[in-house]
């Protein structure tokens, strides 16, 4: 059965309310808006709940101005799709990187699922390629075969 038109625009709220609490770099306010078992599947395959809270600090601990744009979002059923635009200047730790000082921003597709009120599942996909690139850690004639 289709979902009505207040429950998507309900869930697209919870997404932009994730994405705000995102850019005011509030885990705690982020996590409000989960299940206490949301699962979150990225490259390294699924990642509980307990695990994602802590990836997210460390993100923030390495681009402490983190800000996020959402471009596009669409919801259907029980799914809001997004497509968001990171900027952030490298200022900490990040994956053993020391910090670069270098301006960077990336692409990020992700979708939520969610169930009454809260996000039981989530994808991600960052342009990470690109985002290590800006760091100087890949050679731009590597990725000239991609452009």
């Amino acid at each position: 059965m289709p979902a009505d038109t207040d429950q998507l625009a309900a869930n697209k709220a919870i997404v932009q309310q994730l994405v705000d609490a995102w850019n005011a770099r509030d885990i705690a306010r982020m996590m409000r808006y989960w299940a206490p078992d949301m699962v979150h599947h990225g490259r390294e395959g699924a990642m509980p709940a307990g695990q994602v809270g802590g990836e997210m600090q460390r993100f923030i601990t390495a681009f402490p101005d983190i800000h996020i744009d959402v471009e596009e979002m669409i919801a259907e059923r029980d799914l809001v799709s997004t497509r968001l635009r990171v900027s952030a200047t490298h200022s900490g730790p990040y994956m053993d990187i020391e910090p670069t000082g270098r301006a960077v921003h990336c692409a990020l597709m992700g979708q939520l699922r969610i169930v009454d009120g809260k996000v039981v599942e989530h994808w991600g996909v960052a342009d990470t390629v690109h985002l290590l690139e800006q760091l100087g850690l890949i050679d731009e004639k590597l990725l000239e075969a991609t452009a």
